[in-house]
């Protein structure tokens, strides 16, 4: 059931009440002080929730798995609230949406003291007043669900991306992914996606990773992350909110569940027109289908994310680059401007898709005597 006012939140994008009071936090395994063993130690009650409590079995310090302490109200309903904001709708507007989804009274007032307080996880209200004199909310974010052997939310943020581009003159040059993010709703063939194809994730250690340097960061996605996954339990739920809060709230998230194809056409193109060393092997006919969890541009690059819930145990390279490779292909943007990562709530991984399948060809040493023999053909 869709909210009326837009059209663009839908009900089953927030936690329903009973969700909330079951405790929707991220269940803990070590002790955030010493890393000892966590140890469950029955349940905080709160007024509209249930919290797991701790206790370390080395330090012997209780503890729970929320980050957000001392709120009558959960990180659910803050969130929404927040991504409510973020997307135009006033504190009034908010206030009336949140009793519908999740049967909570909260003020106008408490909502403002939110979008103070959690400022550094939604910088896109350093947009937000420019947006709104010139988007409306339906023209600002383009939705819409995907039947491609099951639902894919697709998301694009017009808005975000026009300022980016506009913001910044190294941005122009990536005018081609807002024409065909543009185009997506339009002329995606969602046949070849429902019918029998190779998925980009089925592609696991296929490239070689000879030359590819992947470099752990700590950056927005890492922070977000943390702050988002502690009020989701499930993964698959998990992974929508991400998107969506992520997609309102941050400043460089233009699209999620962005879906791409790469058929044995452009696999040859690669190899044989720009010498690309792409082990994939496909027939006349055959595609390979895929769908990018969030794109974002910023820092002069295209950045390709996989959110994986155990990152560090993770090395989705080949994935990600065959995503790059059609991403590529479909905008007609260089490979040289992307750049792929995966992460979670704790770590985030980067690497360059460009050094995975073009290596740096190292000149041969010629053996002494035929170097003695060219320095005396020389010319004097």
């Amino acid at each position: 059931m869709t909210i009326k006012p837009d059209g663009n939140m839908k009900l089953n994008e927030f936690a329903s009440e009973k969700t909330l009071k079951a405790g929707g936090c991220r269940q803990l395994t070590h002790c955030p002080y010493c890393h000892g063993r966590a140890i469950k130690r029955g349940m905080r009650k709160k007024k509209y929730e249930n919290i797991q409590r701790y206790y370390c079995e080395n330090c012997r310090r209780p503890f729970t798995s929320a980050i957000t302490k001392h709120k009558t109200f959960p990180l659910r309903v803050i969130m929404d609230s927040l991504t409510l904001y973020s997307r135009l709708h006033t504190a009034g507007e908010i206030s009336k949406k949140i009793k519908e989804s999740h049967g909570l009274s909260v003020s106008q007032q408490t909502i403002s003291s939110w979008v103070k307080e959690y400022e550094e996880y939604i910088p896109f209200i350093r947009m937000r007043d420019f947006v709104s004199k010139k988007y409306s909310r339906k023209e600002m974010i383009e939705e819409s669900k995907m039947f491609h052997q099951q639902i894919y939310d697709f998301k694009y943020h017009r808005a975000k991306l026009d300022c980016i581009l506009d913001e910044e003159f190294r941005h122009q040059k990536f005018k081609p992914l807002k024409e065909f993010l543009e185009l997506v709703n339009d002329e995606c063939p969602h046949q070849l996606f429902q019918n029998t194809a190779k998925r980009a994730s089925e592609f696991k250690d296929a490239f070689s990773l000879d030359e590819v340097k992947i470099t752990p960061k700590n950056n927005a996605a890492v922070k977000i992350g943390n702050f988002v996954v502690q009020a989701v339990v499930n993964n698959k739920l998990r992974h929508e909110v991400l998107q969506n809060f992520m997609l309102s709230n941050d400043t460089a998230t233009v699209a999620v569940e962005v879906p791409v194809i790469i058929d044995s056409e452009d696999i040859r193109h690669y190899k044989h027109e720009l010498n690309f060393e792409i082990p994939i092997q496909l027939s006349d006919g055959e595609y390979i289908t895929g769908h990018i969890d969030l794109v974002q541009v910023r820092n002069g690059s295209i950045h390709i994310l996989d959110y994986k819930p155990s990152a560090k145990k993770a090395k989705p390279v080949s994935q990600l680059t065959t995503y790059a490779l059609a991403l590529a292909r479909l905008t007609g943007l260089r490979l040289y401007h992307f750049k792929c990562a995966w992460f979670d709530g704790q770590n985030y991984y980067e690497f360059f898709p460009l050094h995975v399948v073009y290596k740096l060809r190292k000149a041969k040493k010629l053996p002494k005597a035929q170097m003695r023999l060219a320095s005396t053909l020389k010319p004097t």
